[in-house]
């Protein structure tokens, strides 16, 4: 069975990345989408019967049917709600929509300078959806469907390497870590929304279980997943190329710790390098250079910049006043130790992030995490199980170096190398720019998971052993209890856009309602792109399709400014206004 459903996970994610490579073909002329699922979908199978056999084939159709019958059940069951984001309605449906339309990014700049200059491997394959469904909304469904592949590819995992006598309780185990596992706060946030955070942390730690499946038993269908995860990562956003190499280095840690009593410790790394690290550096290189020509060259050639438009124009005015001039070590440790907080209206996002005792809260603070999770964003709890997770390992460690609390020599290692792959998970999280900000740095929350994880690899029924299982229960719930505030607070986010939308709805007989945008000051458009934000635009015609008569407002024209000449007016998620008029003629203006 474990063969079974990793064949299958592996199907789904060489499907994905196969899709996107044939979606940057220059076809002479527009191809239904239908027809380029399908190629995919030909050259998965023939893969994996060239790989793997005929028994293989099944295993990957039932695997591909059961995520596409989970992608449209999720895109018709949520039909009905709105998206709960912000940037989405100003640049990720843009970019969605308009592929689905047929627009190639390759050969014609785009009017929306996030669209014109991000990557769109996560857009690409929502597209896919939103073409065949026609659901406008439906693209948010790929990121269930991975976190289900994600939860297999887990499940899986631990359940062969878990040195767990009891088969019941080793597969109760491998369900619990694969429920963590995906458990992020910020997939669970931004579930209902069109945002790339998440897919950054699915398809990475679909990355990371790979190698870690590779490194305990190097396999072929390992390393055809690790191939595809780095095509997918690096096409999703641009902070893949900071950790696409940092995460296959993990692979490499993992397997030192793996052959740390073989000799030769150099002719160890070198062969690791020519055996994999080289074939590993050419598929990231063909997939920023060839499937990711736009925006990673495109960005060079036109504005001599690989991120574009600045990051720091983009993060100006983002940051809580008392983390201004830190480190980013420091900026971690707030992030951890914080208080998790609100960061919308009434809360301006210049406001200090405070600290507090860990495994403290405020009941508040089990509903205040949104899809833009920043501020202490894993969870009021994050801090305490951060803290058991790795005293539970260390208290292990040291543990078994005294000779006790040990299964047996070979397990120990196994969980030295998860533990040394959490280690360096951490690291890379302390280390990048913004680390403060949760939704930025989600490999935190897998380094947790996994420390918690290595502890299993050692024994727990000495006393020591029984104190330090305590602790890696204690992390345990505590992650749980990360889950379920992410989850209120994304029940949460829901309610609130369900008031704004239907306070318009509420008046969709009026003659004419009509949207303005707000100017972002921080964003100087170039001679490509046009607009900052399309909100207006998308909120306009996702209203149109309910029965409003909607109107975009040019920005020179603007109600909010005189909002008494509205009858009724709101406001709407990606800071848009709104107006409506009982008169077809809307009253001149003072």
């Amino acid at each position: 069975m474990i063969r079974t459903l990793n064949i299958g996970t592996g199907a789904v994610y060489a499907f994905l990345a196969l899709l996107l490579i044939i979606s940057r073909i220059p076809f002479p002329s527009s191809v239904p989408a239908s027809v380029d699922v399908g190629i995919a979908i030909v050259f998965c199978i023939a893969l994996f019967q060239l790989s793997f056999g005929w028994q293989a084939v099944r295993a990957a159709l039932v695997a591909l049917a059961g995520f596409f019958v989970l992608l449209l059940v999720w895109a018709y069951g949520t039909s009905s709600l709105f998206s709960p984001g912000d940037d989405e309605y100003a640049y990720h449906l843009t970019a969605i929509w308009d592929l689905a339309a047929g627009w190639h990014p390759f050969f014609t700049a785009h009017d929306n300078i996030w669209v014109d200059s991000y990557p769109s491997g996560n857009w690409v394959l929502e597209s896919y959806i939103v073409a065949l469904t026609g659901l406008p909304l439906s693209g948010q469904s790929l990121k269930t469907g991975l976190a289900a592949v994600l939860a297999v590819q887990v499940y899986a995992l631990c359940a062969e390497y878990f040195p767990i006598a009891n088969i019941k309780w080793r597969h109760i185990w491998a369900a619990i870590f694969a429920l963590l596992v995906i458990g992020n706060p910020v997939v669970i946030t931004q579930l209902l929304t069109h945002y790339t955070d998440a897919p950054v942390y699915l398809f990475g730690a679909g990355l990371v279980f790979f190698l870690m499946s590779d490194a305990l038993s190097p396999d072929r269908l390992a390393k055809i997943g690790i191939f595809s995860c780095i095509i997918l990562l690096v096409n999703v956003k641009t902070a893949a190329l900071y950790y696409v190499p940092l995460l296959v280095f993990g692979g490499l840690v993992m397997e030192m710790v793996l052959q740390k009593s073989e000799p030769a410790f150099l002719r160890r790394v070198f062969g690791w390098v020519f055996s994999k690290g080289v074939a590993y550096g050419l598929v990231a290189i063909f997939a920023t250079v060839v499937v990711g020509y736009k925006p990673y060259v495109t960005n060079l050639l036109d504005h001599q910049e690989l991120l574009y438009p600045s990051v720091r124009d983009i993060m100006s005015y983002n940051f809580p006043a008392n983390l201004i001039g830190k480190s980013t070590v420091e900026k971690f440790f707030y992030g951890i130790f914080g208080r998790t907080g609100q960061t919308f209206w009434p809360v301006v996002f210049d406001t200090p992030l405070q600290l507090k005792i860990p495994g403290s809260f405020v009941l508040s603070e089990f509903k205040a995490l949104r899809f833009d999770t920043r501020r202490a964003g894993f969870g009021p709890m994050f801090s305490l199980a951060f803290i058991t997770a790795i005293l539970a390992y260390a208290g292990c460690k040291l543990a078994s170096l005294k000779g006790g609390n040990t299964i047996s020599a070979a397990a120990a290692t196994r969980g030295d190398s998860i533990a040394a792959l959490a280690l360096l998970l951490l690291v890379i999280s302390i280390f990048f720019p913004e680390s403060w900000w949760a939704r930025y740095v989600p490999f935190t929350w897998l380094s947790i998971v996994l420390f918690a994880a290595a502890t299993l690899f050692y024994a727990a029924d000495s006393k020591v052993g029984k104190i330090l299982s305590l602790l890696r229960w204690v992390a345990v719930i505590s992650l749980l209890l990360c889950m379920l505030a992410a989850t209120l607070g994304a029940g949460r986010q829901l309610l609130i856009v369900h008031r704004l939308t239907n306070a318009v709805l509420a008046h969709k007989d009026l003659p004419v309602i009509e949207f303005y945008v707000e100017e972002d000051p921080r964003i100087h458009l170039d001679r490509q792109s046009t607009t900052i934000s399309d909100a207006d635009e998308i909120w306009a015609k996702l209203f149109s399709l309910r029965g409003v008569n909607a109107r975009v407002m040019s920005n020179g024209d603007r109600a909010e400014e005189n909002p008494e000449v509205c009858d009724v007016y709101g406001y709407l998620e990606a800071h848009v206004f709104w107006c409506g008029y009982k008169a077809a003629q809307k009253p001149a203006r003072n």
